[in-house]
């Protein structure tokens, strides 16, 4: 058969090329993508107000912790020294009347309550701080670690868990 030319067959004069269809554009975007742009961009916006407030709620953690770090491990008054330290540490958690007032065994019950495993050894080294003899350096190095972990684990207070009552029931024992 041969090719018929249009002049030849008046019906293929009629007949136009096939047409492609116009392509699709970027925009306008579909709503499902402007829901899902919403979405992240107030996700983003949750997660960095979020980040923030955690960043200031450790602001006083890490406050301690550095000023803890910066302390003098042979200082007459080292005891002294990091149990201030401990002391701001908490009063920025708390409330100030519940932890100003408190000192030696009552302070040390106070430290116990505030973490799981009761950090026995902070509290006999932070007893000793009315001894004639300063502490040695090994001794010092481990109030330290243990003021430090003592900090990691029981700061930022969720919750005083003494309360005013507690406090007193802890001074008559």
């Amino acid at each position: 058969m041969a090719l018929q030319t249009p002049a030849a067959n008046p019906a293929l004069a009629s007949l136009q090329d096939i047409q492609t269809p116009v392509e699709i554009g970027l925009w306008p975007i579909a709503y499902g993508y402007w829901i899902l742009i919403v979405i992240a961009f107030v996700s983003s916006i949750a997660i960095l107000v979020y980040l923030n407030k955690r960043r200031k709620h450790n602001a006083a953690k890490r406050a301690a912790l550095v000023e803890l770090a910066e302390l003098d491990l042979k200082a007459a008054n080292y005891i002294a020294n990091v149990s201030a330290v401990l002391k701001r540490a908490a009063m920025s958690y708390c409330q100030r009347d519940l932890v100003a007032s408190l000192s030696g065994s009552a302070w040390h019950k106070w430290l116990s309550q505030q973490v799981k495993q009761p950090p026995t050894e902070l509290c006999e080294l932070l007893s000793l701080s009315f001894q004639r003899e300063p502490l040695t350096e090994s001794q010092a190095i481990t109030l330290k670690q243990c003021a430090e972990q003592w900090l990691k684990n029981a700061l930022p207070l969720s919750t005083p868990k003494t309360t005013s009552i507690g406090l007193s029931n802890m001074e008559a024992k």
